[in-house]
């Protein structure tokens, strides 16, 4: 015997029917060489890799991420240690880091893969990403996955720190026009925002934490919160957060608030406050 379902909490749009499209891709390492280093802001320089090792590279939607490897700590000019597959499973060598960053964008035709990439005090990563200049060397492992989120929702709502914003930049580029979209930023101050691609129907929040460390603030969930409270409860949509673990914890929670199915949003933890090389596919960062 059929049921009918039962319908969706007061005020809350129905579930959707588009799902995110999934591809998997052959997991390969490859050994690349810095073709330009740009400045984007005060925090963030963009660094475009290149060489024969990036053909066949591929990440075609907004979030698509891949892990990158630098060179031994301290010695920057030196070649990136890389992982090797063994037994079908990939394993670092002694002395390898790695960190987790999305791709900005692929140009098999210039043959360059880039990356926005956060420069900070603390880190290798953030010390790397300081002094890159050209001709130094990067490995780059995947994406083993590309995903393509729903295009078609009425709305949507970017919320992100610093770590989020080359997935911001690839939002705006791949959105067709209509939807409306809300980008709620936190950053440092007005010297850490990044110029966005320009897109009708967009509306750009900055938040500025000051001197507050990252991930020690509830602007962004409370703007988050804010944002959703606003948004017209006939209309589907659709809610991607990006940024310290608790902070996207506490957005989580709004979500659950507005009655929003979680079907219609992504979010995770890219990183969390006090935790060296943080696993954004932990379940500590999808809880």
């Amino acid at each position: 015997m059929s049921s009918t379902p039962a319908p969706p909490p007061s005020g809350a749009p129905s579930t959707p029917a588009s799902p995110v499209r999934r591809t998997k891709l052959p997991l390969v390492a490859r050994r690349l060489q810095v073709l330009r280093v740009e400045d984007l802001s005060a925090s963030m320089r963009r660094v475009a890799l290149g060489g024969p090792e990036l053909a066949g590279f591929r990440a075609d939607g907004p979030t698509d991420h891949a892990k990158v490897w630098f060179p031994p700590d301290g010695r920057p000019d030196d070649a990136p240690l890389l992982p090797s597959e063994v037994d079908g499973a990939w394993v670092a060598p002694d002395g390898a880091t790695s960190r987790d960053y999305t791709i900005r964008t692929v140009d098999p035709a210039a043959g360059e893969v880039v990356l926005d990439m956060a420069v900070h005090a603390h880190g290798p990563a953030g010390h790397w990403a300081a002094q890159a200049r050209p001709g130094q060397q990067l490995g780059l492992l995947g994406p083993k996955t590309t995903k393509i989120p729903p295009m078609d929702r009425a709305w949507y709502v970017l919320a992100v720190d610093e770590t989020g914003l080359p997935g911001v930049q690839n939002w705006l580029e791949q959105l067709p026009e209509g939807p409306d979209v809300h980008v709620l930023a936190e950053v440092g101050g007005p010297e850490d925002e990044i110029a966005l691609p320009a897109r009708a129907g967009t509306q750009v929040t900055w938040l500025h934490r000051g001197t507050a460390p990252a991930g020690t603030t509830t602007l962004l969930a409370d703007a988050t919160r804010r944002t959703l409270q606003a948004l017209p409860d006939d209309a589907e949509g659709w809610l991607w957060a990006a940024a310290e673990a608790m902070v996207v914890r506490a957005i989580r929670g709004h979500v659950a608030e507005r009655g929003i199915d979680r079907r219609s949003c992504g979010m995770t933890g890219y990183w969390r406050l006090g935790v060296a090389n943080f696993d954004h596919k932990s379940e500590d960062a999808q809880a």
